[in-house]
């Protein structure tokens, strides 16, 4: 599980990241934890679908507020003006808010964070949200496809597929860091993903995880590997308004 933590407390990030690590430790759970002092740290490395997890403070002393940026044009605390962001572009990374005031705790659900820890953050409270956060790791991780992959059957995935299209009789399925490769007609194997609702077809024997999709172009789907897939002519208007359908429902909680 990668893990980031946007802090500029240097106590505060240390006492939580020693907290997920003696939690991991007793889980017998991997764990890699990256600690940046600000949002704009962060943003050098960060691309979509890097971290599983992220603990952000929301009041942040940003290195923006020097070049005067609009977050802080409008009052905005840097750390929600950061997950807004992240979200736009990432829309399955779990998100953890803190601060050392409520106040800002139904704002979390414009973001869609996960929790909203209270500082300064006890074990007990870390815990339960680290509960939070593997039960819903636990269930993206239970949707998976099974195919033959050199005579070998091979899991993948729901949530590593970023798209898959049709090459010489060979189902070609993309994920992050490779290809899978399975011999089978599309006829069969398409409805092993557009049964789940954040698959469609796009073009001719191509299907697109919508998850994946950074931006929608007049003509292109944008993934978060940088890709572009074509949107076939003739269901322009119908692939495109089935998307913003799905992010809508996606959006106000109406997808499992």
């Amino acid at each position: 599980m990668n893990i980031a933590i946007i802090e500029d407390c240097a106590e505060d990030a240390g006492r939580l990241s020693e907290y997920i690590t003696t939690y991991c430790s007793d889980a017998h759970l991997c764990q890699e934890i990256s600690v940046f002092q600000n949002a704009s740290d962060f943003f050098q490395v960060w691309k979509a679908s890097t971290f599983d997890l992220i603990f952000l403070d929301i009041f942040l002393r940003e290195k923006q507020e020097e070049s005067g940026s609009e977050a802080s044009g409008r009052g905005e605390p840097s750390g929600l003006e950061a997950a807004r962001r992240i979200r736009t572009e990432d829309t399955c990374c779990l998100i953890v808010l803190s601060s050392f005031s409520p106040d800002f705790a139904l704002t979390g659900y414009e973001v869609r964070a996960l929790d909203y820890l209270l500082k300064p953050v006890s074990y007990e409270a870390l815990c339960r949200t680290m509960g939070y956060c593997l039960a819903q790791l636990e269930k993206r991780q239970g949707y998976y496809i099974e195919v033959k992959e050199s005579r070998i059957m091979t899991k993948i995935r729901l949530d590593d597929i970023l798209y898959t299209d049709y090459f010489n009789h060979y189902i070609q399925i993309h994920l992050s860091e490779r290809i899978v490769r399975t011999y089978m007609r599309f006829s069969d194997f398409s409805p092993m993903l557009l049964c789940y609702p954040q698959f469609i077809c796009c073009y001719r024997n191509c299907i697109i995880n919508m998850d994946k999709v950074t931006s929608l172009l007049k003509t292109d789907f944008v993934l978060s590997s940088g890709e572009r897939l074509p949107i076939t002519r003739n269901m322009r208007p119908q692939i495109q308004q089935e998307y913003a359908d799905y992010q809508f429902r996606k959006l106000n909680g109406g997808l499992g």
